[in-house]
């Protein structure tokens, strides 16, 4: 309809300037490069409005295929992401009923038609990497990181399956390159410090750790974070102290007080040190050291270590005084006369280690190694009834016979005092439990979720 108005318009155009030429007879000489042309003015004026028109026509008709070529892309690309789109619902569904193999060549399908959808070669990698098919799992994370060079969560994927793998080697350099890529990103610092970790590669877990500690922020991150720091030095002077050798126990003598320095309620420094200056043959200096920091901390595992340097040494009575002398201090500590009483059963005193377990029964409830500690003096003193009745109340307790240390966050149970709790991460936590708490005198440091389990 539009065409035939426009060709009426145009012929009744035409009609009108051949009535004004017929009219108006007028000629003129048009220059059209070189060359001179005489024409008349009506006819040129015609010639001008056609040309014009005809412009008109093929821009318009030009826009109109324009459009329609751009609605028939349209339309078969809605087809095509409508294909793709029931393609990767079916591999979904597949991959959610379990059915990998289906899952897998409906995802194939659709890269073959989008090779650039990174997320389907991550649920390929994972399809695979389930198979047991490590390596074409890596294939398809190398193929989305081709594609997109830059994707950091294709780096990531790469460096937890190359953990998975073994290949720590291999998931350092990945992380490294997400860290090229964002030197802020602390997932990827979080992570390489978990390898570093994992393999006791301390002085590359520290400096990371000094990275982690520049991009902190807020207070309380920031302590979480130093206690973290502290630990890691901890393990790192552990780790030289187990070397022995001149050298290496004066790198971890260094390292102890430098942690004592940066943090003085750091409980699990104090430890090392004495450990330390134990290795080193300075057992008075040792001494003092737990002497002074079970004043300071009240915590029963300085008389742990007491007890193992005293009775090495064949001095009993020093060991005796000195839990004497603290039990007039604190009377009411059941956990120093429970220690104090197992003391005295390894010294065969037996009537002062009944006395002192009779005094921590009346200042705390039932427990299994109070039962386990009378059974085991009745027994030494012969009196068998006592210590049969005594070993039945520990197993219909439970069948802990120990006096256990517990986490005060996680309130994980561990048979011996541990600086790091390897249930929830945190550092500092373990002490005796007190009644319905735990007793210890440190603020718990929420650490990573990281998935490795210190020492001592």
């Amino acid at each position: 309809m539009l065409m035939r108005l426009l060709l009426i318009i145009i012929l009744a155009a035409i009609v009108l300037f051949c009535w004004i030429s017929l009219s108006n007879p007028l000629d003129i000489d048009f220059q059209f490069f070189d060359r001179i042309v005489p024409i008349d003015l009506s006819t040129l004026m015609i010639l001008s409005f056609v040309l014009g028109a005809m412009l008109v026509f093929i821009s318009t008709l030009a826009r109109d295929v324009k459009r329609a070529i751009e609605g028939f892309r349209v339309s078969r690309q809605k087809k095509k992401n409508l294909s793709l789109k029931e393609e990767f619902n079916k591999g979904m569904d597949a991959f959610l009923r379990g059915n990998l193999a289906k899952a897998k060549s409906h995802f194939v399908a659709v890269l073959k038609k989008d090779p650039y959808q990174i997320d389907l070669y991550l649920k390929l990698s994972e399809i695979d990497f389930k198979e047991g098919n490590a390596e074409e799992a890596l294939h398809w994370l190398e193929r989305a990181r081709l594609i997109d060079m830059r994707n950091v969560e294709t780096l990531f994927r790469e460096a937890a399956l190359y953990q998975q793998m073994k290949r720590f080697n291999d998931a350092i350099r990945t992380l490294n390159r997400v860290i090229q890529l964002d030197e802020s990103n602390l997932k990827a610092l979080r992570s390489l410090r978990e390898i570093y970790l994992n393999s006791r590669r301390w002085e590359e877990a520290i400096q990371t750790q000094r990275s982690i500690l520049k991009l902190t922020k807020g207070k309380q991150a920031e302590e979480e974070e130093t206690l973290f720091y502290l630990g890691l030095k901890y393990e790192s002077a552990r780790d030289f102290l187990s070397k022995g050798g001149n050298d290496p126990l004066e790198r971890a003598l260094k390292e102890a007080k430098e942690i004592i320095r940066e943090k003085k309620t750091f409980m699990p420094g104090f430890v090392l040190l004495g450990d330390i200056y134990l290795r080193m043959g300075k057992w008075t200096t040792a001494g003092k050291v737990w002497g002074t920091s079970y004043a300071r901390f009240k915590s029963i595992v300085f008389l742990l270590r007491l007890d193992e340097l005293y009775l090495s040494r064949e001095d009993p009575s020093t060991l005796l005084r000195i839990y004497q002398r603290a039990l007039r201090r604190e009377p009411e500590n059941w956990a120093l006369g429970f220690s104090y009483a197992r003391l005295c059963l390894r010294l065969e005193l037996l009537d002062e280690a009944l006395e002192a377990a009779d005094e921590v029964s009346l200042r705390r409830k039932d427990f299994p190694a109070l039962h386990r500690l009378l059974a085991e003096i009745y027994l030494r003193k012969k009196d068998f009834d006592r210590a049969a009745h005594e070993f039945e109340k520990t197993f219909e307790m439970s069948k802990t016979s120990y006096l256990p240390f517990f986490c005060g966050v996680c309130e994980e149970e561990s048979e011996e005092w541990v600086a790091y709790c390897p249930q929830c991460h945190r550092w500092n936590t373990y002490a005796i439990r007190e009644g319905e708490k735990i007793a210890t005198f440190f603020p718990p440091s929420i650490g990573e979720r990281t998935s490795f389990a210190m020492g001592n």
